[in-house]
């Protein structure tokens, strides 16, 4: 999608350090405005908490989170010169009905992964509760409103900037069969998607606080995704699940008043166990899904693309059977019966002949 006909070996290395110094700058700006705020506001303002309170800190960070949409977006038209649609999909755009149809399977994929994680503690931690206690109403519910407002923003910013962009970069780099020294054991090794998957997932783990267990759990997800956003053609069933896993593992944290570590820690095996069942099912369900709906995957002009020509419609039986032949004197001869065509005595061109030639001496058209 990002080798166009503007594709220059220099450009991936320009577009990547452009944005990633777009999003530096944009994160300092908006946390020197967030620690302003917070002064003006009478809270001091630390590393961990840059606005000084729990709430604002979660809408600070994803809002900062948020940023990167239109970073990228920017980085892809200006810099590598191609249309935005294209980090979205192979369509060149949101396929929306296929969004909406990915996060109907998420909702009961999130379900059980969250029964697999309560299964694992029952077994092995039974007297450690599974959710703590609930904080109540008057932290909870603005805490949630937040959530719902702007995790979706935050999820699918990662999307493209992660899968999307990221993804994209890397495989740009991999020549056509038909270009020059295409045929190469790296050309044909660029053109699959492994180190695109490997990039994408290997950084989407490594942007994240988180250590241990929890590290190897974040890998997982992003590595399902990057494979999952390959073999769709698009960021719609990333996004979906991206989306939904985050307001429930958001949700969860603001219910029991820990929001404030909601986004590091060391994790445990069962997270890791409860992520790879649910990236599995998810990944399976929308497979089965995209080939039922004959789902593009590559864009087109793609030879991979080229549908196959449709099979000729077969004419009715009776339209192909041949018109009857009559003796001279008008009769049928037997076995033409049935047939709904009959030729005139004296036409031996059939009903469909070419009329008589009327004279000329250059003879019939050529």
């Amino acid at each position: 999608m990002a080798r166009t006909r503007r594709f220059r070996w220099w450009v991936p290395p320009l577009a990547l350090i452009t944005a990633v110094l777009l999003i530096l700058v944009t994160q300092v700006v908006l946390l020197l405005a967030g620690n302003v705020a917070a002064l003006l506001g009478g809270r001091t303002p630390t590393a961990d908490s840059p606005l000084g309170a729990e709430i604002p800190d979660l809408a600070f960070m994803l809002i900062v989170l948020a940023t990167m949409t239109p970073i990228v977006f920017f980085v892809a038209r200006v810099v590598q010169w191609r249309r935005v649609g294209g980090l979205l999909s192979v369509e060149g755009r949101m396929r929306w009905g296929w969004l909406g149809t990915c996060f109907l399977v998420a909702l009961p994929i999130i379900a059980a992964y969250l029964g697999v994680l309560y299964a694992l503690q029952l077994a092995t931690a039974s007297e450690t509760a599974f959710v703590g206690a609930f904080v109540g109403a008057e932290r909870f519910l603005p805490a949630l409103a937040v959530i719902l407002l702007l995790v979706p923003f935050q999820a699918s910013a990662e999307e493209f900037a992660l899968r999307g962009f990221l993804m994209q970069l890397v495989g740009s780099y991999g020549r056509g069969a038909a270009e020059r020294r295409g045929g190469s054991l790296l050309s044909r090794l660029l053109r699959t998607p492994v180190l695109g998957i490997a990039v994408s997932g290997t950084v989407f783990a490594l942007l994240h606080d988180y250590h241990g267990w929890a590290l190897a759990d974040v890998a997982v997800f992003g590595v399902a995704m990057a494979w999952l956003t390959w073999y769709t053609g698009g960021l719609e069933a990333a996004i979906a699940l991206h989306v939904v896993h985050n307001l429930a593992a958001f949700g969860l944290s603001a219910f029991e008043g820990t929001l404030a570590d909601a986004a590091t820690g060391g994790g445990s095996w069962e997270g890791v166990v409860g992520t790879t069942t649910e990236a599995v099912l998810f990944c399976s369900v929308v497979v089965l899904l995209a080939r039922r709906r004959g789902l593009r995957r590559t864009a087109p002009g793609d030879p991979d693309a080229v549908q196959a020509p449709p099979e000729p419609r077969r004419l009715p039986r009776w339209v192909m059977q041949p018109p009857p032949v009559q003796d001279p004197a008008g009769a049928e001869r037997p076995g033409d019966h049935g047939s709904h065509f009959r030729t005139p005595p004296g036409s031996p061109q059939g009903p469909y002949g070419p009329p008589p030639y009327g004279g000329g001496a250059a003879g019939p058209p050529r």
